[in-house]
């Protein structure tokens, strides 16, 4: 699927973005948790979450000049370290306010990291293969993910340094960064016009408002999972708690979320370069669509909550995961780039709405209205994708 050297580079920036996943599924349940034990409410929550995607903006617009300035990989560990610093010392900081600006450097340095790894990924395998591939990174991600809860609930029983752990953990990604290459594949962010695969029209650069036009459904299936991502991390388990869950079990539940996206991702991937990826993208969208109103059913239900969170997970990380596939088909060299950062933007923009206007009206309406939230960003995902004309213009060789 790949070439011998190209392994190299994917298993570094694989594993370095890995670390992050599990990082993210630390630090997000742990933060809702630690602020619910101090007397805030689902407000305050959406608030802190909505600072970290607010952090992830500006760091969408700052890394492609920097990455051109400096490179990958300085900036990479570059930000494995402001991750660190942004994290640890909420265990000593008290004030919201100082943890709304923790929260917003923790943003700029994850939303450099992702876009930086999923351009790197993105150009190393074919288009024959990259479905599989782009799969494979997802899927390593989401598994260390999983870990997150599960190292939270364990790590809950010790107060005193649950943060300080959490801030180092981020440093284990800088080693495989220096096994990659800084300059392999080096086009991403350098292309222009006059490279020799212009011929080529997904090397082509491309204005801007015709990426966005060509990547409306990528947009759509990012904003989507971004929000879903965030808002399942954060809330579930508050809503977990509501049902009647221990802490413990309630944690687990947003365990079973992720193990679902790891687990399915690889299928769907294979899926999409045999069946279609438009038909295998929408598919997924409507799925959605029909398992989210049962959450609160499925919730009551012994061992049912656990196999509907479990596919709830899968169907929704599939969206995002054709998604990424979509933008290495779609997209190459500079506008690639620029498709990268659109994601970015798109994710962090609707990780800050999506979880403010959950915490909002959750305060106000109960847990239902978590649910709600995620239900009409994925029925906006699903009328996009359900357009034949946007489809034939982003997939023009799916089904």
């Amino acid at each position: 699927m790949l070439e011998k050297g190209a392994w190299r580079d994917f298993f570094a920036v694989t594993f370095s973005i890995a670390i992050v996943g599990i990082g993210l599924g630390c630090t997000l349940p742990l933060t809702a948790l630690a602020l619910t034990r101090r007397g805030f409410g689902p407000n305050v929550v959406g608030w802190m979450i909505a600072a970290s995607a607010l952090g992830g903006v500006c760091g969408t617009f700052l890394t492609p000049s920097v990455v051109a300035r400096i490179g990958r990989r300085k900036i990479m560990i570059g930000c494995f370290i402001l991750a660190t610093l942004s994290i640890a010392p909420l265990q000593f900081f008290v004030s919201i306010p100082s943890w709304l600006m923790l929260q917003f450097l923790f943003g700029v340095s994850m939303a450099a990291l992702f876009l930086i790894g999923e351009s790197w990924i993105n150009v190393l395998p074919s288009d024959s293969h990259r479905g599989r591939v782009v799969a494979i990174y997802t899927t390593s991600f989401t598994l260390f993910q999983v870990l997150g809860p599960l190292f939270t609930d364990w790590v809950s029983g010790f107060p005193q340094t649950a943060f300080l752990l959490f801030g180092a953990l981020f440093m284990l990604g800088i080693p495989a960064i220096f096994i990659a290459r800084d300059d392999a594949r080096a086009h991403v962010e350098t292309s222009s016009p006059t490279d020799a695969n212009v011929g080529n029209p997904a090397e082509q650069v491309l204005p801007w408002f015709v990426v966005v036009r060509r990547g409306s459904i990528i947009i759509a299936g990012v904003a989507f999972f971004a929000s879903f991502d965030s808002i399942i991390l954060g809330f579930l388990p508050l809503v977990a708690l509501d049902s009647g869950f221990s802490q413990s079990r309630a944690l687990t539940a947003a365990t079973i979320v992720l193990a679902g996206d790891a687990s399915l991702q690889y299928v769907a991937g294979w899926m999409s370069d045999h069946f279609g990826r438009a038909r295998i993208h929408r598919l997924c969208g409507l799925a959605v669509c029909l398992l989210l109103p049962l959450l609160h059913w499925a919730l009551q239900l012994p061992i049912v909550w656990a196999l509907y969170l479990f596919c709830l997970g899968g169907f929704s990380g599939a969206i995002y995961t054709l998604s990424m596939v979509a933008s290495g088909d779609k997209f190459g060299g500079t506008s690639l780039l620029r498709i990268a950062g659109l994601i970015g933007l798109t994710w962090n923009i609707s990780s800050a709405v999506g979880p403010a206007a959950t915490g909002l009206l959750m305060q106000r309406f109960g847990s239902m209205a978590m649910v709600s939230v995620l239900w009409v960003i994925a029925l906006v995902f699903l009328l996009v994708a359900r357009d034949r004309k946007i489809l034939i213009n982003q997939f023009p060789t799916a089904g």
